[in-house]
């Protein structure tokens, strides 16, 4: 048994992101009779990459009871967005205009902590700096996968990855960006989009979006070569001329995927785990947040009232969610026509 881990633990959580802390909250919230430990690799002191927050976000947060720990750790509000997208003026998209009101650019590592945080303050047994590499080692009733897009203990049980795309990002962070518009700014280009937003302290994040294949033709991953790249665009070049980098080019999966199946008898996946979403659709750590939540749900079902139907529903809510996902993704990508020849935008028009 990994060390730490209470025995006879019921609901062991691997993975302490925002499905992961979702997931614990939602129980410690719905079956308080439950015993829950949440394991994470890390201490949340290195960074993590994902920032975006939509209004939408607000009523979950709410649901879950950390709204007001959120609000205080200051993140960045933001009004809207902008997208060089189908054409070479950006066009805006302001959340003044819709009921919730703003956004938010987070501080990943800080909010992910905050989260735990928040779990851990309600009865959760929260185990930081605690790699899993053998789930049946942990001796627990249920096990829920949050390891983010590896899915790795749910492959464990059998479940593939069914993946839409290959897309990557090559990300870089700056500091001491000129203060201005944080709004997330997206401008694509032949070989595939890039975006960049302001997140806390006056730094922000920029990311060139493209397929792994050509992100390697390209080079990408030179720090030199990727920043010759963003000076090229007209756009989001003359933002980011005066911002100073911080560290190497990093290099993560974006790619659209689901997991099948996303659950089993005594285990499921939620998160990036169970789906991932193109980055385009600023919907990742919310989804990871409902997913955790209604992830929850089939697990009380399960564990309190014997009932193993909960479970068959959230595998249909993860499917319809990404079916719903991939027709708004087919149709976003296909507003963009300026580069007829290209293999990227070839590939997404398929």
């Amino acid at each position: 048994m990994t060390s730490g881990v209470p025995a006879g633990v019921d609901v062991a959580i691997i993975g302490g992101g925002p499905a992961g802390s979702a997931t614990a909250l939602s129980l410690r919230a719905h079956a308080p009779g439950l015993s829950v430990v949440l394991l994470e690799s890390s201490s949340y002191d290195a960074v993590r990459i994902g920032e975006t927050l939509p209004p939408a976000a607000r009523p979950v947060l709410e649901h879950l009871g950390v709204w007001e720990a959120f609000r205080a750790q200051g993140h960045r509000e933001v009004h809207g967005t902008a997208a060089a997208w189908g054409t070479s003026q950006p066009v805006d998209n302001d959340f003044l205009y819709y009921a919730r009101g703003s956004g938010w650019h987070l501080d990943r590592a800080s909010f992910d902590r905050m989260l735990a945080a928040e779990a851990e303050s309600r009865g959760v047994h929260v185990l930081r700096d605690t790699p899993v590499t053998d789930a049946a080692t942990l001796g627990a009733r249920f096990l829920v996968d949050a390891t983010g897009s590896s899915a790795r203990f749910a492959r464990q049980y059998g479940a593939r990855s069914i993946a839409a795309d290959h897309l990557q990002a090559f990300v870089r962070f700056f500091d001491h960006a000129p203060p201005g518009d944080p709004r997330t700014v997206v401008e694509a280009f032949e070989h595939g989009w890039w975006y960049t937003a302001g997140i806390p302290d006056g730094r922000r994040i920029a990311a060139c979006m493209t397929d792994a294949d050509l992100g390697r033709t390209l080079r990408l991953a030179d720090a030199a070569t990727w920043t010759a790249a963003l000076r090229a665009m007209p756009l989001l070049g003359p933002l980011l001329r005066d911002a100073e980098p911080a560290g190497p080019v990093l290099v993560r999966p974006a790619e659209s995927r689901r997991l099948d199946p996303v659950a089993g008898d005594t285990w499921l996946a939620t998160g990036d785990a169970a789906s991932t979403f193109d980055p385009l659709s600023s919907q990742g750590i919310l989804k990871a947040l409902r997913s955790g939540t209604f992830a929850a749900y089939a697990i009380s079902d399960l564990l309190v009232k014997g009932d193993p139907t909960g479970l068959r529903r959230y595998q249909h809510f993860i499917t319809e969610e990404f079916a719903a996902y991939t027709t708004t993704r087919t149709r976003y990508y296909a507003e963009e026509g300026r580069w007829k020849g290209s293999v990227f935008w070839g590939r997404r028009g398929e």
